[in-house]
């Protein structure tokens, strides 16, 4: 086999590699961006999502995308990002909560449930998924949250 040879053989390894490498990279992940202390979105974005409650005039008229690509300037190896749901209250009231997160990957998921929010805000309820609008609908974790809120409201 002559050099020129190699050289043809070695250049289409690489540029099928390269492609191979292009083809498992993944698309942005998706997450649902919403806040139930915003006026008008209870209605879809309380402790159980709603999709079929999103005013989708209002969403036109104003041009807002609740489905949001996380984008992250930072381009870690260290972050991936991640679709969070928190429920917290704050001086009396129960906001929930939908947005991209960046976390590290070392981090087991869980994690959101163990780290504190700011100062006067209690954490009643914390998740991140990895899965595209993951964060709207419902684990059965999040189902028994929404049954189980009220209650602790309550007992507080």
């Amino acid at each position: 086999m002559t050099a020129s040879m190699k050289y043809i053989i070695a250049g289409f390894c690489l540029l099928s590699t390269v492609r191979n490498i292009r083809g498992e990279e993944r698309k942005p992940l998706q997450c649902w961006h919403c806040s139930s202390e915003t006026a008008g979105a209870e209605d879809f974005c309380d402790v159980t999502f709603q999709e079929d409650n999103i005013p989708q005039e209002l969403i036109k008229e104003r041009n807002i995308n609740l489905l949001r690509t996380c984008n992250s300037s930072i381009n870690s190896d260290h972050e991936r990002p991640v679709c969070r749901k928190t429920v917290e209250e704050s001086n009396g009231k129960v906001i929930t909560k939908r947005y991209c997160y960046y976390t590290n990957k070392a981090d087991p998921l869980y994690l959101c449930n163990m780290t504190s929010p700011d100062k006067n805000v209690r954490r009643i309820f914390c998740e991140d998924c990895l899965e595209d609008s993951c964060n709207g609908a419902g684990s059965l974790v999040s189902f028994l949250s929404a049954l189980l809120l009220p209650l602790l409201a309550v007992a507080n």
